[in-house]
C-alpha cells in the first residue's frame, strides 16, 4: 500500500508544479485556482513474507484525498491526506488488521518544492480465535527540499516503535 501511496504523492505533486508554472504566468489581478480531488485504491490480495510472522495474504485499499491551491504571483500549496487499512490473513490462522494515516503537504515557488508528511503505522494482531493478542504502532515524519530538481534539505523526525506488529 505504500507504493500506491508514493505513486499519489508523486502524481499530485507533478500537478502542483506543472500548475505552478501556468500559475507564474498569470496577471496579478488573477484569482487563486484551487482543485480538490481524492484517489482510491484497491489492493489485491498478495502473498507477503515476514521474517517475524510468517507467510500471508494482504489486502486493504487507500484513499489519497488533496486540495492544491494555485495562487496568480506564481506559488502553489497542495495538502492532502492518505488513508490506508488492510488486513494480513496468516498461515496459521491468525490475522493483522492494519493501516496507516498520512497528512503531507507541498509548497512549490519558482522551482522550489518543499514536501512535509507525518505518518502512522498501526497494527491490531488477533489468534486464529479472534482474541486480541498485540498491538504496534510506528511514527515518523520527514521533510525535504527539492530546488530546480536537487534534493538541498533532508530531515526525518526520529521513528517511534510501540509494541509489536506481528
Amino acid at each position: 500500500m505504500k507504493r500506491v501511496r508514493r505513486l499519489a504523492l508523486l502524481t499530485a505533486a507533478a500537478v502542483v508544479a506543472v500548475g505552478a508554472t501556468a500559475a507564474m504566468t498569470a496577471s496579478a489581478s488573477a484569482a487563486a485556482v484551487v482543485t480538490r480531488g481524492s484517489v482510491t485504491t484497491i489492493g489485491v490480495p498478495e502473498p507477503i513474507q515476514s521474517d517475524n510472522c510468517g507467510t500471508g495474504i494482504i489486502s486493504g485499499t487507500d484513499t489519497f484525498t488533496y486540495t492544491s491551491v494555485q495562487t496568480p504571483t506564481g506559488g502553489s500549496h497542495i495538502a492532502g491526506s492518505d488513508v490506508a487499512n488492510g488486513r494480513i490473513d496468516w498461515s496459521d490462522g491468525s490475522y493483522s488488521l492494519l493501516g496507516s494515516t498520512d497528512h503531507s503537504a507541498f509548497n512549490v515557488a519558482a522551482g522550489t518544492v518543499v514536501y512535509t508528511e507525518a505518518h502512522v503505522d498501526f497494527a491490531d494482531n488477533y489468534s486464529a480465535d479472534g482474541v486480541l493478542e498485540s498491538q504496534g504502532t510506528f511514527r515518523s515524519t520527514e521533510h525535504i527540499t527539492v530546488t530546480n530538481g536537487v534534493v538541498v534539505r533532508v530531515a526525518f523526525d526520529y521513528p517511534h516503535i510501540r509494541g509489536t506488529f506481528c
